[in-house]
């Protein structure tokens, strides 16, 4: 057991789970110890002296380098590639209720789970996803009548035929699987098959 002296000697609080009265405390928590011991504490009659710590010697004539992505908020400045962008971002005030987050596919919340398969395209699944927020949070459509929309009234729409033709492909892909006209325009049955038929 450990006896730790805070530096005000009146401190009536706590760190972690131990509790000081009068400046002192007695723990074995070996978390609270090794910060009591890093915050200039007296622990068990000895203090480190934070000032005796190594100090970085390194170069401050170095500019600042990004690593990583920053930080944005998809709801005030969106960019065409974010995935799952609040609904209404850029078009309305990012702090109404007109702008709502679809989340993840299957989050706990207060949009329903979007039916059927997940998509391998993210685009389509984003914009299914999307599709539900907008129906349960903005149209506030009972979870029911959204997933009955999402999943085509509760049919499972099963793709074309494997040697349908590629119009049929193209209609599928445009009216079930999220893809637009132009998408789908030049695209061979084959090449329609593969990314729209799974």
């Amino acid at each position: 057991m450990a006896t730790i002296k805070a530096p005000n000697g009146d401190y009536n609080g706590s760190i972690g789970d131990v509790v000081f009265t009068d400046g002192v405390a007695e723990t074995d928590n070996k978390a609270v110890i090794a910060y009591c011991r890093g915050a200039g504490y007296e622990v068990d009659g000895a203090t480190d002296n934070p000032a005796a710590l190594p100090r970085w010697e390194g170069d401050s004539s170095k500019t600042h380098e990004q690593v990583g992505t920053p930080l944005r908020d998809a709801a005030v400045d969106p960019k065409p590639g974010d995935f799952l962008p609040p609904v209404n971002a850029g078009q309305a005030d990012p702090h109404s209720p007109d702008v709502v987050s679809p989340e993840i596919h299957a989050s706990p919340g207060p949009t329903p789970i979007v039916p059927g398969p997940v998509s391998d395209d993210p685009e389509v699944q984003g914009e299914r996803e999307t599709e539900g927020a907008r129906l349960a949070l903005l149209e506030q459509l009972p979870a029911q009548e959204v997933t009955d929309q999402l999943a085509d009234n509760g049919k499972q729409v099963e793709p074309p035929a494997g040697n349908a033709s590629a119009d049929e492909w193209r209609a599928y892909a445009v009216e079930h699987r999220g893809a637009t006209e132009d998408e789908v325009a030049g695209m061979k049955r084959d090449d329609l098959r593969e990314k729209y038929g799974n």
